[in-house]
């Protein structure tokens, strides 16, 4: 049997396809443990989230308090951060959410009645003198394609309550599970090191922290930025006097944790809104999504994020679209921070086996010294 490098990387490739071939085959065994995984993923990642937001703090806090108290004085800052959200600023999101949706359908025949009064510019109408190019059959086309937007979003909106719903069953679960992260954090360098031999530990342990730093400052930007680009817009469409400032500067701020695709994701129901006034006004959302974002990735996120990440700009938008493409929203907030662990991990196994390359192998492809026979 050939014994070269790359058979036995072949080999190792065979052997794991027919692993996962074997794997599929007693699905019954691996679908419960999917379950499992499935249930558990929202909470454990949102806990996730909440432990790299809050962890500055507590570290802010311990320097002068125990650990015990600082997590607590901590979570009764957030305890009353959500009350005064609730408070303050849910009402008027919750009416602008009710009269949107009360005034859809108006926005779409304002915007069809709007296409239509196109055909009174001349080069419209030379252009709409084809069927596939006439303004009546481009607003036909975009009133159906915003009411099946309509109805995905209500469909949305459904199953997103389903989740949430599910979600507060386990929600007990969350506050335990932030805080024994955040009081056991200490811990996990030497957890995750246990099982593997002690040439590695070092190596692994350099890998844990550059993770570590990468993924913690990509959160906490992330929240700080997405804060910062809501509050840029809210304000912007309040002096634009745009219809439903509040609900629009929250979409901003949540669509802002996509990266660099979620100004274009904010815009979009911005535009349709703004439509209903005036081109012009459309062009005013335009500018004050593209100044805001500016002063965000320009001003605001540099300070905060640094270049924490290492991803080149092209690499995310195409990881973003494909895994919104594969998994879906969720897909399109984790990838980035995946791709980045996937990435330390390989440049480190990298780097390690060619520092300890010997007779031009990597280490693990080296074969075993042979037993000298004795003579």
């Amino acid at each position: 049997m050939p014994q070269g490098k790359w058979f036995r990387i072949g080999y190792g490739i065979i052997v794991v396809l027919l692993i996962a071939y074997l794997a599929s085959k007693v699905d019954f065994l691996f679908d419960p443990i999917g379950d499992i995984l499935a249930a558990l993923f929202v909470p454990v990642v949102l806990s996730g989230m909440f432990y790299y937001a809050l962890r500055p703090a507590v570290r802010l806090l311990a320097k002068r308090l125990p650990l015990a108290p600082s997590i607590l004085i901590v979570f009764l800052l957030v305890v009353g951060l959500i009350f005064l959200f609730s408070w303050l600023v849910w009402p008027p999101i919750r009416q602008q959410s009710y009269t949107l949706v009360h005034n859809f359908p108006d926005i779409l025949e304002q915007i069809r009645r709007w296409l239509m009064s196109l055909q009174e510019n001349p080069w419209i109408r030379n252009i709409g003198r084809e069927d596939s190019f006439s303004t009546a059959n481009i607003a036909s086309q975009l009133s159906s394609a915003l009411g099946d937007l309509l109805n995905s979003v209500v469909g949305s909106v459904r199953g997103l309550f389903n989740v949430v719903m599910n979600f507060f069953l386990l929600l007990g679960l969350v506050p335990f599970i932030i805080y024994y992260m955040l009081k056991e954090d200490h811990k996990f360098p030497a957890l995750a090191t246990r099982f593997m031999p002690a040439r590695y530990h070092r190596e692994a342990l350099e890998a844990i922290r550059e993770i570590d730093a990468s993924i913690g400052s990509f959160i906490l930007g992330k929240v700080i930025t997405s804060l910062v680009m809501g509050t840029l817009t809210f304000c912007g469409y309040l002096i634009i006097d745009l219809p439903y400032p509040l609900l629009l500067g929250l979409v901003a701020a949540v669509t802002n944790v996509v990266p660099y695709l979620g100004p274009l994701l904010a815009g979009i129901p911005a535009v349709i809104v703004a439509l209903t006034i005036s081109p012009v006004a459309a062009l005013e959302v335009c500018v004050v999504i593209v100044i805001s974002n500016q002063i965000e990735s320009n001003l605001v996120a540099p300070k905060i994020m640094g270049r924490q990440m290492n991803v080149h700009p092209l690499t995310i938008m195409l990881l973003i679209i494909g895994a919104g493409a594969v998994i879906g929203p969720v897909g399109m907030i984790i990838v980035v921070p995946a791709y980045a662990i996937v990435k330390i991990v390989a440049l480190r196994v990298y780097r390690y086996n060619r520092e300890n390359r010997i007779d031009g192998a990597p280490e693990f492809l080296q074969q075993p010294p042979s037993k000298a026979t004795p003579k």
